[in-house]
């Protein structure tokens, strides 16, 4: 009887864990929720082998113990996976904008070849800075969509 008490309090502490959100409004990380499963899952089974030693309680302390830190690190390890594509793609998108076949061009209507330019110049032949980086107050030409040094969305000059 109290085999069957104990495994259906850690079937319920597992279904209960499934309800956390995942995402930053709240809920539990990554590394969180695997503790989390590690634990229960580590529970579950040092008390089988804790029954089959006579000492369930003790099996089931070291198992939560060792399935809550191989969780942890587990979950840890695909935080970390997760950051480092988010980081590549960011990367990606910074060479993409910045090679001349990719830099998105200017609308224009049709008009005759001789009359369109790439971007407007001042008398010296400099572009006219016509966006800026909000936090930094570095401005860039129109052709730019984020800003080479820190990778930030680049808003229009009001």
């Amino acid at each position: 009887m109290k085999k069957l008490r104990f495994l259906s309090l850690i079937l319920s502490f597992l279904v209960l864990s499934a309800c956390a959100s995942d995402g930053t409004g709240g809920g539990l990380s990554e590394r969180e929720g695997g503790a989390l499963l590690g634990a229960g899952l580590g529970a579950g089974l040092g008390a089988i082998v804790g029954n089959q030693t006579g000492h369930a309680g003790a099996g089931t302390a070291i198992g939560a113990g060792a399935g809550a830190l191989t969780g942890a690190l587990i979950g840890e390890s695909q935080r970390r996976q997760k950051q480092n594509i988010k980081s590549e793609l960011r990367q990606e998108m910074m060479q993409q904008q910045y090679q001349g076949q990719y830099a998105p061009q200017p609308y224009t209507t049709q008009q005759p070849a001789a009359q369109q330019t790439q971007a407007p110049v001042t008398q010296q032949g400099q572009e006219i800075h016509t966006k800026y980086n909000p936090r930094t107050g570095q401005t860039f030409p129109d052709r730019y969509k984020y800003d080479p040094n820190t990778g930030e969305e680049l808003q229009y000059l009001r």
